[in-house]
């Protein structure tokens, strides 16, 4: 870590004097934003039009691919969150594990990205990229992210949405056979 990270941090980071209407919105941003969109993929691959459970898959598929790259790379860096260093003000209680990348802004990026790959409606995707862009932010807020772990997931993010529009996905009709088999 460096000075440049621990200043942008404390710079972005809510301190005491933050309005409480504002720290209380950034966690409930922080805290849903995943479980909203996830929830929301997984209606739409289940119940939407051919075309839009594929892209549902995508999206899904995205997730899991950040969350499997978070839990591997996590375990290969050793990097204290900011609460452990002392530094800022931390407004959500989050165990002290490692910090590098942020799980949240990856999964946030690999969503919005994998999404906005499918044909949408104007102006869905750039609504999209500003909520996987408020929710990095939100976990520098909020005090359990530095803004470097924040920038490695939404990097890794948009890998894993590249990568989930390149891996095939069963069509439909091979899926409801698989489905089959386990009923």
């Amino acid at each position: 870590m460096n000075a440049l990270d621990h200043a942008l941090f404390l710079s972005l980071n809510l301190g005491p004097g933050a309005p409480p209407w504002l720290v209380e919105a950034t966690l409930a941003f922080s805290a849903s934003l995943l479980y909203v969109a996830g929830a929301a993929a997984l209606v739409v691959a289940l119940a939407a039009t051919p075309p839009q459970r594929r892209a549902a898959q995508r999206v899904l598929l995205a997730m899991v691919l950040g969350t499997l790259a978070v839990e591997l790379l996590k375990r290969g860096f050793n990097r204290p969150r900011p609460m452990a260093l002392g530094l800022g003000q931390q407004w959500l209680a989050h165990e002290a594990g490692h910090s590098f990348p942020s799980a949240h802004a990856t999964l946030a990026m690999a969503c919005a990205l994998a999404a906005a790959m499918a044909p949408l409606p104007g102006g869905t995707r750039a609504l999209l990229m500003g909520l996987a862009l408020a929710e990095g932010w939100s976990r520098i807020a909020v005090g359990v992210h530095f803004p470097t772990d924040v920038l490695a997931g939404w990097c890794l993010g948009a890998l894993c949405a590249w990568a989930a529009w390149r891996l095939p996905v069963p069509d439909d009709a091979r899926l409801r056979q698989w489905l089959a088999r386990w009923r």
